[in-house]
């Protein structure tokens, strides 16, 4: 059977998918996985099939059709229009990349991430089998319908009106997680996976006598550059949480963060999330969906400084279930956040909330278990029309 992923903007929709394309691809399946060009590397690294069909990142997608530049709105519905916009602009550039693919390599079960758009119009195109992969911890609805809007000439020309709906959709978050008004799912565990960028050393797997506390560089890439993270506060806060009695660790990533001032008895260096994160007590990041998964993973304590609304709605989740504290970014300042980890260390309640919601998350099912429903679902031999 064929299965076609595809991925939203960036590397941040493919790397949750990976592990069940892999246990696709083991099961005896062809597994293909298209998506932007700058995606490749980490796709193939995954050691999976990679497709580039469209050489624009979200950040190229700020430009309308007309060439002009798209403001972002700071807050509201206003900035989830303006982020679904930019989605539905993503998904046009990827379509015609998308067609041709399919023309030559019908699939029988296309499975998009949930923000890439042009996933069900191919599927459509195919008369294959569409389901959506979401993580469903912050997806407005206002932001899908102005990518819906966006795509009317597309639509136009498959001879639709909207986007075709899944057969069924898969989901990563937790049930006490998602989203309230999130759409009905199946569950699957949340298996955190980053390629590997350099060679490991035996701090990045081992654990001294203090506790570790991680501090994740990267913002919100997928609504770049308004999720990035200020230089000269990461470093404040660095610096804060150097006082501490406790080992810091920064994994730069994003733009500047090469070249990121710590003071001297704090590594820097980037590292495998799921390579170290088994040996940390405490995680500062700023939002990302991803993060927020990966340490319920592992059961750990976060810190979470989102830089914008959307992922502000992870972190007060986090916040509410007592696994972490959750600060505004334009409203924190370094000692703030030193303090917030020293209280993460200190108070094992936080530690003990983490650890539930990382039972929870291991009592869904592996992607091996999601392979059945997908075989099910798939009819060989379909061609486009």
């Amino acid at each position: 059977m064929n299965m076609l992923f595809v991925a939203g903007p960036g590397v941040d929709s493919v790397l949750p998918m990976v592990p069940l394309a892999q246990t696709v691809r083991r099961s005896g399946h062809e597994v293909f996985v298209a998506g932007p060009t700058d995606a490749r590397s980490t796709i193939a690294a995954a050691g999976l099939a990679a497709v580039p069909v469209s050489s624009r990142a979200l950040a190229d997608c700020w430009v309308d059709r007309l060439g002009q530049l798209v403001p972002l709105p700071a807050e509201g519905s206003e900035r989830d229009i303006a982020i679904g916009r930019a989605f539905g602009r993503f998904a046009a550039d990827c379509l015609d990349g998308l067609l041709a693919f399919a023309r030559a390599w019908p699939a029988d079960v296309v499975v998009g991430a949930a923000q890439a758009h042009a996933a069900p119009l191919v599927a459509h195109y195919l008369g294959a089998s569409y389901v959506r992969f979401a993580t469903d911890l912050a997806e407005p609805t206002a932001e899908v319908l102005a990518a819906i809007a966006e795509l009317g000439p597309e639509l136009e020309r498959l001879g639709l009106y909207d986007l075709p709906r899944p057969v069924f959709s898969v989901s990563v978050a937790p049930p006490s997680l998602r989203s309230a008004d999130a759409p009905p799912a199946l569950p699957l565990r949340h298996i955190p996976y980053t390629p590997q960028q350099r060679t490991l050393e035996p701090w990045c797997y081992t654990k001294g006598n203090q506790p570790r506390v991680l501090v994740v560089t990267k913002g919100d890439d997928s609504v770049a550059p308004a999720g990035s993270v200020p230089r000269e506060l990461l470093s404040a806060i660095v610096s804060e949480l150097a006082a501490l009695d406790a080992e810091i660790v920064v994994s730069p990533s994003g733009p500047g963060t090469d070249t990121l001032v710590v003071p001297d008895h704090v590594r820097c260096a980037p590292v495998p999330f799921d390579v170290i994160a088994p040996t940390c007590d405490a995680v500062v990041h700023f939002g990302d969906a991803q993060l927020v998964l990966g340490c319920l993973a592992y059961g750990i304590p976060q810190a979470v400084l989102p830089a914008t609304r959307r992922l502000e709605e992870h972190g007060a989740r986090i916040a509410e279930l007592g696994a972490g504290t959750m600060r505004r970014l334009a409203d924190t300042a370094a000692d703030s956040v030193a303090a917030d980890c020293a209280e993460l260390l200190a108070d094992s309640a936080y530690r003990g909330a983490a650890a539930l919601l990382r039972d929870e998350l291991r009592t869904m099912p592996l992607p091996s278990a999601l392979v059945a429903e997908l075989e099910l679902i798939g009819t060989p031999g379909k061609a486009a029309a």
